[in-house]
């Protein structure tokens, strides 16, 4: 049996049956997505040295980003061997209702002793800032020497890149967003979290 792909790929993300849309407006197309990510995978081969960082990934918004980051940077330089770790940061309790940033999950105990590290934070987004700077003071206590984040998405508030964000890939509106790791719960448990693109969640 032949399988039209063509129809499959221009329909997959349109609603099925009595399913809402999963977006209101779509921002970046995941072509878009990984062809930036490709370059910010270059430029991080060009200013990081593997032996020397290691590279944390924010849990759970940052997998994607995280993931197609490092195939892209081993794509590139099959040489560059990076030492990627994670942690867990949450202001939600069981519920989903808000509270205190606190630390869920931390760095493995063999991760744990930073001293003369350089540590790169990622996440899927920067909107307040406040998990990554809780999550940078968090590492500097380990002993790392330096902490740099580098984000997917930045929200357009203001001109300047907060502290500590060495790179980020694109700047959007000051929405809810959704996909590349932003989550619609709305439309499922992990609702969008591993889709391609960027979009607009629904209202």
């Amino acid at each position: 049996m032949h399988y039209d792909q063509s129809f499959y790929i221009l329909n997959r993300d349109m609603p099925h049956d009595d399913n809402p849309p999963l977006y209101k407006e779509l921002l970046f197309s995941a072509d878009e997505v990984d062809a930036r990510i490709r370059e910010m995978a270059k430029e991080i081969i060009g200013k990081y040295d593997p032996r020397e960082t290691i590279f944390v990934s924010l849990l759970n918004g940052a997998q994607p980003f995280s993931s197609k980051l490092m195939r892209a940077i081993q794509l590139q330089d099959s040489y560059f061997h990076p030492n990627v770790q994670s942690m867990i940061v949450s202001r939600y309790g069981p519920n989903r209702e808000p509270g205190p940033l606190t630390l869920v999950t931390d760095l493995p105990p063999s991760s744990r002793s930073l001293s003369g590290k350089r540590v790169v934070l990622l996440d899927d987004l920067i909107d307040e800032g406040d998990t990554l700077d809780f999550a940078k003071e968090h590492l500097l206590k380990y002993g790392a020497q330096k902490v740099d984040s580098i984000v997917l998405v930045k929200k357009k508030k203001g001109s300047s890149l907060p502290d500590g964000v060495s790179m980020y890939g694109f700047e959007a509106p000051d929405v809810w967003l959704t996909g590349m790791g932003m989550d619609d719960e709305r439309l499922g448990s992990e609702g969008n979290r591993w889709a391609g693109w960027i979009a607009v969640a629904n209202p």
